[in-house]
């Protein structure tokens, strides 16, 4: 089945947004926390993709949970 992958259409790697700073990425999970914003508005206030942002805000989730 992995043999059948069309690798010029795969490239999920190409379609995110970076990494966030340390600020950006504390800023994201304080906004958040709030319950005021949504990722498209944390992400077009800190000039990171959606993406990066969805992905501090996984991290954190689990991190505050213990999972990590």
């Amino acid at each position: 089945m992995l043999q059948l992958v069309d690798r010029r259409r795969s490239r999920s790697a190409a379609a995110m947004s970076g990494k966030m700073d340390e600020l950006q990425a504390l800023a994201a999970v304080i906004l958040w926390k709030s319950g005021h914003f949504d990722t498209f508005d944390l992400a077009s206030v800190l000039g990171v993709g959606e993406d990066a942002v969805c992905r501090t805000l996984q991290a954190a989730w689990h991190l505050e949970r213990g999972l990590a």
